[in-house]
């Protein structure tokens, strides 16, 4: 699912606040600039490859034209640029532009259009900051239109980012441009927005829920493309999670609404994809084969990475399931060399939305300092004024001291408790580390009346997963089970990470038969662990070793986890996914 799903569809309407300068006909030769200009906006919306002659024509009565005509025509000209990829020549124009005095609807129209620009050449950092410089402007805003479609720029910019809540605000903002029950535009794109966000996010409760809002509204104003395409979202989300029929019966139709609206669409081949492979789990092959080679044909016509991965992906699948090996070969070879590409892309998405986010942090720590010291100042010099209210000054210094001290004071002790939980707590799990989960298991073993139990399991494949969606889905795996395992042990039990993908669990009181039983609703706890919330899909499983020690034996704790250990290596050695006793 591409992560700028609506940019495209807002273009129509964020070109009519782009090209909507009033045009002033004060020249001699107003009229024949006014044709052109108008020319110009037909041109940029139907055949953008005319634009060059007519914008050509109005170059050379730039002479004539007077400031709201000049930048109407840079505006012009800053989109032909676009729509001829020359991005970089369009980003000197507008820098060009914007040091001038500009109003700030003008500007902001320019800055949407440089944002969009830096996101195009890959500067996701400069996009960032023109898009932080844009939002700034909001309030002093008062064309409507100028604000929807600056927050649509930072929410397309944010999502393709993955930043969900950050770009779920905006959402929030643009529905709210609108105070009455009008069913204005920004009401339409704003729950559109919501929609995509949630199933981005894999949220898909509270997209669908908000499904039938888009629908009412965006159809009441005309806007029927847009529940169109949430439609679409809410169609491949059926496929995605299992309902492949109903994901059939709903996708068809809407295929044959886009023959009527816009065959060329990104949606199409979102759609077709998911149509692929549900014909595929259907194993009705024609059928898979015939909307895969659509949308992979299509994806690969606009260059559209995300979609020509996943569709190559699902070629070869099928070509896989129609005995054709080498065609699958060469799909599968072609969607890995597209998934590195992908992962690259958004590493430096991810460093570029750091960087700006926590300078963004920075400037606004030293505006709040510079404040305070404005503020300390002010105070110091109303105390110089008083010279007669030495005693109140003097008791204020006191206060103010002791303050510091008490502020001092507990700073200190929580610290120091901070320090003693950091020592004990494993920092990414939040449960306890290697250390101090064996001196508590070594101190819970001293008492020899009762039996004590020791499960020690470990992720299977857990490297896999690390080389296949990073280090931060892997860490995302390791908190998730840590917690899911948490919910089911009781109050003395004990639970600790012994290092990288390996945990153990310490049982006291608890028989050889309660501690299998418990490794097994862990294990398939494990198992049932839903993980879009990490962005991706994949099976998580672990494998476990149960040791115990009867009541009254002499056994150490060192050789309960080595026992456990040992049973760890028959489960591992017997197919992974099980669990096996210390025999």
């Amino acid at each position: 699912m591409t992560y700028r799903l609506f940019l495209r569809v807002f273009s129509s309407i964020v070109s009519i606040f782009v090209l909507s300068f009033p045009i002033d006909l004060s020249a001699n030769d107003g009229v024949s600039v006014e044709q052109l200009f108008k020319l110009s906006e037909k041109y940029l919306r139907s055949a953008p490859e005319k634009t060059i002659e007519v914008l050509n024509q109005l170059q050379e009565k730039q002479s004539t034209f007077n400031k709201v005509q000049r930048e109407h025509y840079y505006l012009l000209l800053a989109n032909s640029l676009a729509n001829r990829g020359l991005h970089q020549e369009r980003i000197d124009l507008i820098l060009s532009v914007i040091k001038k005095d500009l109003e700030p609807n003008t500007r902001a129209k320019f800055l949407y259009e440089l944002s969009d620009a830096y996101v195009a050449q890959g500067e996701f950092e400069r996009a960032l900051m023109v898009m932080n410089e844009n939002i700034v402007l909001i309030p002093k805003l008062t064309d409507l239109d100028a604000k929807g479609a600056t927050l649509q720029s930072a929410i397309s910019l944010l999502n393709s980012l993955r930043a969900f809540d950050e770009s779920m605000t905006y959402a929030e903002r643009m529905f709210a441009l609108t105070n009455d029950d009008s069913n204005h535009v920004s009401k339409c794109m704003g729950l559109a927005n919501k929609v995509e966000i949630n199933f981005l996010r894999g949220n898909a409760v509270d997209a669908k829920n908000t499904l039938p809002s888009v629908i009412r509204t965006c159809n009441a104003i005309g806007m029927s493309s847009i529940s169109l395409l949430v439609q679409t979202l809410a169609s491949i989300d059926l496929i995605d999670s299992g309902k492949i029929m109903d994901g059939i019966g709903t996708g068809i139709p809407l295929l044959k609404e886009f023959d009527e609206i816009n065959e060329n669409s990104d949606y199409v081949i979102q759609l077709e994809e998911a149509l692929a492979r549900a014909y595929l789990k259907l194993l009705k092959l024609s059928s898979a084969e015939f909307y895969g080679t659509r949308s992979y044909q299509q994806a690969k016509e606009k260059n559209l990475v995300l979609q020509l991965e996943k569709t190559s992906r699902t070629m070869a699948a099928i070509k896989r399931a129609q005995g054709q090996f080498s065609s699958a070969l060469e799909y599968y070879d072609i969607s890995l060399a597209l998934k590195d590409k992908i992962l690259n892309d958004q590493l430096h998405k991810n460093l570029a939305y750091q960087r700006v986010k926590y300078d963004s942090q920075d400037k606004a720590n030293q505006l709040s300092l510079l404040e305070q010291k404005n503020k300390t100042l002010a105070i110091a010099r109303q105390l110089e004024k008083r010279n007669n209210q030495n005693l109140i000054l003097l008791v204020t210094l006191i206060s103010v001291i002791l303050l510091i001290l008490t502020a001092w004071l507990i700073r200190t002790w929580q610290q120091k408790n901070q320090f003693r939980q950091t020592a004990q707590i494993d920092g990414l799990t939040q449960i306890s580390n290697r250390a101090h989960f064996i001196t508590s298991g070594t101190h819970a073993m001293q008492s020899t009346h009762t039996a004590v139990s020791v499960i020690l399991f470990d992720m299977d494949f857990f490297k896999r997963i690390n080389d296949s969606f990073g280090h931060a889905v892997g860490d995302w795996v390791l908190r998730t089970v840590a917690e899911k395992i948490k919910a089911l042990l009781g109050k003395k039990d004990l639970f600790g990470r012994l290092g990288g993908e390996e945990f153990v669990i310490c049982i006291p009181g608890a028989s050889e038969e309660e501690t299998v039983a418990l490794a097994d609703r862990c294990r398939v706890a494990i198992m049932e662990i839903d993980t879009n919330p990490s962005g991706y899909r994949f099976p998580i499983s672990a494998s476990f070793g149960v040791a115990t020690r009867a009541a009254h034996a002499d056994t150490s704790f060192e050789d309960m986890l080595a026992a456990a250990d040992k049973a760890l290596y028959v489960s591992k050695t017997d197919g992974r996914n099980r669990v096996s006793t210390f025999q």
